[in-house]
């Protein structure tokens, strides 16, 4: 086991209200839940909020929050690091190994949903720690993949995560086809204010108001119903 040092990383704090914020607007923009890529539920399973990323090319990323700690597991379909790439049809040696036995329960516990048997990279933070850790397969895939290759498409997953404003903003333009988009509207999400109606009717026209604030106040989010 070893510090996950090669890659910037939130802490888990700031991870969660990230993705948070992410899936908010996402449920803002779009009505169909399979178009969505940042997706939050505030509970997997009682104490246990869950965030995901879903690229609908086949990629995706789980965060687990839990009270022991954090647990981020990934799936690059492209990765040489996948099942799918090895002769064995196998996950790739040691990646779930040294997990803590309290998040790897909670993983095989909806092993499913979380798509545990694809998996390119899995890293996580225990408890108050805010050093991320990753299992002795990094050290195998460094020597047999080489440094581009070796951590699994984590940088690329992440990458999903680390949206400010601006980002968001350019990002939404082109996945959602949007002609144009408030940055203020945008940025008062990014705050956590709670989520009005007017809002919404500045970020997306066309969503049905009530549908939205129903679904995000489902979801654990803050609304202002009027």
């Amino acid at each position: 086991m070893q510090e996950w040092n090669e890659i910037t990383m939130m802490n888990a704090d700031a991870l969660r209200k990230q993705i948070r914020i992410l899936a908010a607007l996402d449920i803002i923009f779009s009505e169909e839940e399979w178009l969505r890529v940042h997706h939050y539920e505030a509970e997997l399973q009682p104490g246990v909020p869950w965030g995901s990323i879903d690229n609908g090319a086949g990629d995706h990323l789980h965060v687990l929050f839990t009270n022991s700690g954090t647990l981020i597991k990934g799936f690059d379909h492209e990765s040489p690091l996948s099942p799918h790439a090895r002769e064995d049809g196998e996950i790739y040696p040691g990646m779930y190994d040294e997990v803590p036995k309290t998040l790897m329960a909670v993983l095989r516990d909806h092993e499913e949903a979380l798509d545990l048997e694809n998996v390119t990279f899995c890293l996580w933070q225990e408890g108050n720690d805010l050093s991320w850790k990753v299992g002795n397969w990094i050290q195998m895939a460094m020597a047999e993949e080489g440094e581009a290759d070796a951590r699994g498409g984590a940088e690329f997953l992440l990458g999903y995560l680390e949206k400010n404003p601006v980002d968001y903003v350019d990002w939404a333009k082109g996945y959602y086809d949007l002609p144009d988009l408030p940055l203020e509207a945008v940025a008062e999400v990014y705050e956590e204010k709670p989520v009005t109606a007017s809002l919404i009717k500045q970020l997306c026209p066309e969503r049905d108001v009530a549908v939205v604030l129903d679904e995000l106040q489902q979801r654990g989010y803050a609304v202002e119903q009027t």
